[in-house]
């Protein structure tokens, strides 16, 4: 099993209806390639974490850096892991302009998160992603 997180910049900021029709796109791809994953959104940034056969990650992730609704895609982390993190989640979702209550975290996301700043912390950023799916169960 292997996974991918990248971040990404939305060319413009997406409002509901734009990101429920991103998210039931990704939905119906994920089910017919057997893909698990979680996608964050906040102030027009994107997060996302890919679980999955390789090749099917890399691929859908090329698919991704060519879609023309996002822009500077940067890989944050890529390994192999033994098991899924979202094995019940096609794709998780959260929209974290709107999101609840993140005890770990609700400081670092209402001060600091532009979901960019993972990219000097690949570890740190597997564990904030993670943790949606944690305090889902």
């Amino acid at each position: 099993m292997f996974y991918l997180i990248y971040v990404s910049s939305a060319v413009k900021l997406m409002d509901d209806d734009e990101l429920l029709f991103l998210l039931a796109q990704s939905r119906e791809k994920n089910i017919r390639l057997g893909i698990t994953g979680m996608l964050l959104y906040k102030a027009g940034n994107f997060m996302q974490m890919l679980e999955g056969e390789k090749q099917v990650v890399l691929e859908i992730y090329d698919t991704i850096i060519k879609d023309d609704r996002h822009k500077d895609v940067i890989t944050i982390i890529t390994g192999d892991i033994k098991e899924r993190n979202f094995e019940n989640w096609t794709m998780g979702f959260c929209n974290m302009e709107k999101a609840g209550d993140f005890p770990k975290y609700s400081d670092y996301i209402k001060e600091n998160l532009t979901l960019r700043s993972f990219k000097d912390d690949s570890e740190f950023a597997y564990r904030f992603i993670t943790q949606f799916n944690e305090m889902n169960n």
